[in-house]
């Protein structure tokens, strides 16, 4: 089997890989597009160079992610995705003259294959072994660092569109959109912390325990996110028969039915290359299932990553591959991200950012405050938890694809805009907190090395 030291130093083995699964991936959902647009003869020959053109992104995400990106993410701390987001929006509909993505239609098992990967990450990392480690504070910070942040921002967010201030909308897109940020609000990102590991030694109880509430805490805002998606069906002409309810024990049975289904085909010694093929095939069958009936990806993949890294047999080398490939899968949400990006007024969207920001950070400073309340804990922790990282990407690509209308178009561009935002200041705040904590040692001899060097 090869190792991750291996495959950093083989990439393009890798990107052969994405390449053919890519192509898998295609074949295996022929029909998610067609049922989308209605014309089952839709352009294939445009969509066979849309694909291919797509192979080719992926393979250089996968070179820049692990020879260019991370250097420079080491070299500077920060972990914005700006520049993707900027390309993707070049190649989308809103600068006519590239139109590269003017249809994202035929597009579909691409965007659901990157954002199926998030989900499936994040459901391998709920296994029953690392639960029983967790410090017992993990779980003041999971309920109150993401309880808190989303309750403000979710009602806040409604009474701000209800208003009429910032946009004009119905009540049901003002509960969609709100409850859509109140998911944006919750969510944190281990990255920094991973970002702060490669480039400094650090000790102490800190840095683990933030990071582990984080995981947690992703799980938690992915199954709320799903909801969303259950209780706002209004785009299936079906959906008048289904309570939202039953749409949320369909989600979590597929999710769980599939994960039993793939576990019995997975041997646990195969080569890492063929595992990440295998994990292709697995993520897009059930992502283009959960879009097929319009519910979450990253909801069915998170139930189905639980059932795989708990009884399927090698869970935990499936997580170890789908972590050694989370940055290129980024990289491709935020092309996508930018794409599917459609422009909202300027002053009242400006207004709805900071509105947004400055909920976000004062819950999680209030958060922080009563998490600490009568415990060894500090009362500045929301410091290292105001990242977004890859989960709130995928949860507004999922959205955005799903839903349209101009409460919508709002909450995508704030949420983008949180992103961009947060992200490029939490690695430093980060690092001023367990600066103050006294967590953070030295700087690694190696965290200035050459291009070539690859981080474990």
């Amino acid at each position: 089997m090869a190792g991750k030291a291996e495959v950093g130093r083989q990439p393009w083995g890798r990107v052969l890989g994405v390449v053919a699964g890519a192509l898998c991936a295609w074949r295996a959902l022929p029909g998610v597009a067609s049922a989308a647009s209605g014309d089952p003869q839709q352009g294939s020959t445009g969509e066979l160079g849309t694909v291919v053109l797509l192979v080719l992104m992926i393979g250089v995400a996968y070179v820049l992610a692990h020879n260019v990106v991370e250097r420079l993410q080491r070299r500077f701390l920060v972990v914005s995705g700006l520049e993707y987001l900027l390309l993707g929006v070049m190649l989308g509909p809103f600068f006519p003259a590239i139109g590269a993505f003017d249809d994202l239609t035929g597009l579909l098992p691409i965007i659901a294959l990157a954002a199926g990967w998030v989900g499936l990450l994040r459901g391998t990392d709920f296994d029953f072994a690392s639960m029983q480690k967790l410090d017992p504070a993990t779980w003041r910070i999971v309920f109150l660092h993401h309880l808190l942040p989303g309750a403000v921002v979710g009602f806040g967010a409604y009474y701000l569109f209800e208003s009429g201030l910032i946009v004009e909308t119905t009540t049901g897109q003002s509960a969609l959109s709100a409850a859509a940020l109140a998911c944006f609000a919750a969510t944190d990102s281990a990255e920094p912390f991973d970002l702060l590991a490669r480039r400094y030694e650090i000790s102490g109880r800190l840095a683990p325990l933030l990071r582990n509430g984080t995981r947690l805490g992703d799980i938690a805002v992915i199954l709320a996110f799903g909801l969303i998606f259950c209780v706002f069906h209004e785009n299936a002409p079906q959906a008048t028969d289904y309570t939202a309810s039953l749409w949320a024990w369909v989600t979590v049975l597929l999710g769980a039915a599939l994960g039993v289904l793939f576990s019995l085909f997975l041997a646990g010694d195969e080569s890492d290359n063929s595992r990440f093929l295998a994990l292709i095939g697995i993520i897009a069958f059930a992502s283009g299932g959960a879009y097929f009936l319009e519910l979450s990806p990253l909801a069915v993949n998170l139930c189905m990553g639980f059932v795989l890294v708990n009884f399927a047999r090698g869970g935990q080398l499936l997580h170890a591959t789908l972590k050694s490939t989370e940055r290129p899968m980024t990289i491709v949400l935020l092309i996508f991200a930018g794409a599917l990006w459609s422009p909202s007024p300027l002053i009242p969207t400006a207004i709805a950012v900071v509105a947004f920001v400055a909920a976000r950070t004062g819950a999680k400073w209030l958060a922080s405050v009563i998490a600490g309340w009568g415990t060894s804990l500090r009362k500045d922790l929301f410091r290292g938890l105001l990242a977004h990282g890859d989960v709130t990407l995928a949860m507004a690509v999922s959205f955005r694809m799903v839903y349209d209308g101009p409460a919508v178009d709002m909450a995508y561009s704030v949420a983008l805009c949180s992103i961009i935002l947060n992200d490029l200041l939490a690695p430093r705040l980060l690092r001023g907190l367990l600066v103050d904590e006294g967590d953070l040692q030295r700087e690694l001899k190696d965290s200035n090395t050459s291009l070539g060097a690859t981080s474990g």
